[in-house]
């Protein structure tokens, strides 16, 4: 039998990020849904997310210099609840055609002016308590349970208050709804991290709360308690020999499709079932044989069918050993100096590093990456490069301080170094790579310097 675990992918997770704004606000036809203005003194990337039935709308966006952006797509639905992520900090608002809100973020705070704001005030209220940036164990803010609960009622509190002002008696008792979900969904993470980092037994407990999850409430989408409920749920036997992936991952769907009632929670499920799918790297065959086996489930949901068409592209683009670098990231050092990725490893063999202070196991591997370069220091032919990810520059700043590496280490430039990633490949981290004298990539998913094989690997590169 094969398990799939998957791991919640909320609305806090996705990739979204800030709108605001400045005047007071009309309701005119042509007006926009959202005018948005950030504190900033240069152009900044915004994204922001919504969900309408199971389907998730993306748009990014590039503030002016002044930090001032215009959201105002054609939306699926008459109305829509939106995240809203400027770096690691998650908004909230909430948009309704024919009417206009601006919403003004500085620092952690925003404020709205214009329809709905009371909407607008519990979402972003809501996302803001429970950004998972907040429920993140990190080596510089470990796990404490204490501290996790405080949290969580806090934001219960925060949400309670906020809900309180919302005049409409139906989308008040909508968001209850949606806080519960979220705050179950929290707990239960909670819950989890103090089973993994201290063996506590909350058995009882989250089998008593993943019992309550309601499959096809839209609140257990939005929240990602749906995936919760996925995992705990009986699909995952199967019946006589084990299949193979493929086969197994056709049967998931379509369980899928018979337990569940609501299209909403069926298409998101079955996107995130596709989605692991392809990461298993399947053959061009298995993906013939996949897609014709969830064709019923894939009439229904052409965002779905777009999604795996786009995968298919990317897959046809993907980096491999022996191509060049797709493109020259600006790279920021720690006295604010700027590079380019192709200036620092210029004629040598490189091993690269790409990571952020948040990922404990990037931080993990650093102690071995400084052994592996004390072994290469005086070889002139190599160079040791370390290259963070991190949206809070000031959180990589301190580590830098704190460290001191001797090898180079810099920060993406937000633009270039994001399309650089996209661009790789590079959606999961730690990530090594090793590049040739010649700029041509040796491997684009090297060993890690823990593993004993790492040594051996870079004499090789040398040797080429």
């Amino acid at each position: 039998m094969h398990r799939i675990f998957v791991f919640c992918l909320s609305p806090a997770l996705l990739l979204v990020w800030s709108a605001l704004v400045f005047q007071a606000c009309s309701s005119k036809a042509d007006a926009p849904l959202l005018e948005g203005k950030l504190d900033v003194t240069e152009p900044t990337e915004v994204a922001i997310v919504y969900d309408h039935e199971g389907d998730n709308y993306v748009e990014e966006l590039t503030t002016d210099s002044t930090g001032a952006f215009t959201y105002n797509p054609e939306l699926a639905g008459e109305e829509a609840d939106l995240i809203v992520y400027v770096g690691q900090d998650l908004y909230g608002a909430y948009v309704r055609k024919g009417s206009t809100v601006r919403m003004d973020i500085r620092g952690t705070e925003a404020t709205f002016t214009g329809d709905h704001a009371d909407r607008c005030v519990f979402n972003n209220v809501l996302y803001h308590a429970f950004s998972p940036w907040a429920f993140k164990p990190t080596p510089d803010h470990p796990f404490d349970l204490a501290e996790w609960t405080a949290k969580l009622e806090q934001g219960r509190t925060e949400t309670g208050k906020a809900i309180d002002a919302i005049g409409d008696a139906e989308a008040r008792a909508r968001y209850q709804c949606l806080a519960d979900a979220v705050c179950k969904y929290y707990l239960l993470q909670t819950l989890s991290l103090d089973q993994m980092m201290n063996q506590a037994d909350h058995a009882t407990q989250v089998d008593s709360l993943v019992a309550s999850i309601d499959p096809n409430a839209d609140e257990s989408r939005l929240s990602g308690l749906i995936n919760y409920w996925y995992n705990d749920s009986e699909l995952h036997r199967t019946a006589g020999s084990t299949p193979d992936l493929t086969s197994y991952f056709i049967g998931q769907i379509h369980a899928i499709d018979s337990v569940l009632t609501n299209e909403g929670n069926k298409k998101s499920l079955t996107n995130t079932l596709c989605n692991l799918f392809f990461m298993y790297q399947p053959s061009d065959s298995a993906i013939t044989v996949f897609r014709q086996g969830i064709a019923p489930q894939l009439a229904k949901a052409p965002r779905i069918v777009q999604n795996i068409e786009q995968m298919l592209a990317e897959r046809s683009k993907q980096i491999k050993d022996s191509d060049a670098l797709p493109s020259d990231p600006i790279l920021i050092a720690r006295d604010g100096s700027r590079t380019t990725l192709s200036e620092v490893i210029r004629g040598k063999v490189a091993y690269i590093d790409f990571w952020a202070t948040w990922c404990a196991p990037c931080c993990r591997e650093i102690p071995y990456f400084e052994k592996v370069w004390q072994q290469y220091k005086d070889n002139d032919q190599i160079v040791f490069v370390s290259v963070s990810q991190d949206d809070n520059a000031k959180a990589w700043e301190k580590k830098m301080d704190a460290d001191h590496p001797q090898w180079p280490n810099y920060i993406f430039d937000k633009i270039t170094g994001r399309q650089f990633l996209e661009a790789m490949g590079i959606n999961a981290i730690p990530r090594f790579i090793i590049v040739g004298r010649d700029g041509r990539i040796i491997s684009v998913d090297a060993v890690r310097p823990s593993d004993k094989e790492v040594v051996a690997a870079l004499d090789a590169a040398l040797a080429r």
